[in-house]
């Protein structure tokens, strides 16, 4: 569970308890307005009586005026938890999670490297057991997300976004690794890829735009370490 997670729940048991405090004073409220009405409306005349009766009445409209303004804070502190909760949530919801993070990350190196060993090989007649390798370690890199969901935290629409986007990884992984040694001198093979790559890319694009990823720094950074 992630922290904004932990946040969030005990953002709600916070509300949950102060509500429960505010109720409590209300009903101390209630508890001493009945106290008041029940009271003789003017004092006693008897000196003693009436003593008492100022007393009482002082006492209990003090207390019934103490329970209703810290009723009244509480119950406005669960209102702030509630909608700091639902924000929280929210923004949990159009955001990705960590994990989500590393593999789209992840996805978009893969892609890109893979598209370049297919480049390479389209080139060379006869393979070579490091590009070979480097080909088949991308395939099964990128048909390994087949195991992959999107956060369930994530709006429907988010979480189809994403789906769509790791199914698609998964399907191009499983097809290259199935013919991982036919790429060599291949040209119309490896055009074939790339045009399932440049789709890939598509919703890549999507994904990256719906979650406002850094699509720039991303590719500063891979130009940086060629």
């Amino acid at each position: 569970m992630t922290i904004l997670a932990w946040i969030i729940i005990g953002t709600i048991a916070g509300a949950i308890i102060f509500l429960l405090l505010s109720v409590y004073f209300f009903g101390q409220t209630f508890f001493y307005s009945r106290k008041l009405k029940h009271l003789p409306k003017r004092p006693p005349k008897k000196k003693k009586k009436r003593k008492r009766w100022s007393t009482v009445t002082r006492l209990s409209r003090k207390k019934r005026n103490h329970s209703l303004m810290i009723g009244f804070v509480l119950f406005i502190f669960s209102i702030v938890l509630v909608s700091s909760a639902r924000y929280a949530s929210y923004y949990q919801s159009i955001n990705l999670s960590s994990d989500d993070s590393v593999l789209i990350v992840r996805s978009y190196y893969l892609l890109r490297d893979f598209k370049e060993e297919l480049a390479k090989a389209a080139v060379k007649e006869d393979e070579e057991l490091a590009s070979q390798q480097n080909i088949r370690y991308l395939a099964t890199t990128l048909a390994s997300y087949s195991t992959k969901k999107a956060s369930t935290l994530n709006t429907e629409e988010g979480q189809a976004v994403l789906n769509r986007y790791y199914a698609s990884l998964a399907e191009l992984g499983i097809n290259a690794t199935r013919e991982s040694r036919n790429f060599y001198g291949n040209s119309n093979l490896v055009n074939g890829f790339e045009s399932d790559i440049d789709k890939i890319i598509t919703y890549e694009t999507a994904a990256f735009d719906y979650f406002k990823v850094n699509h720039s720094e991303l590719e500063e950074e891979s130009s940086a370490s060629k």
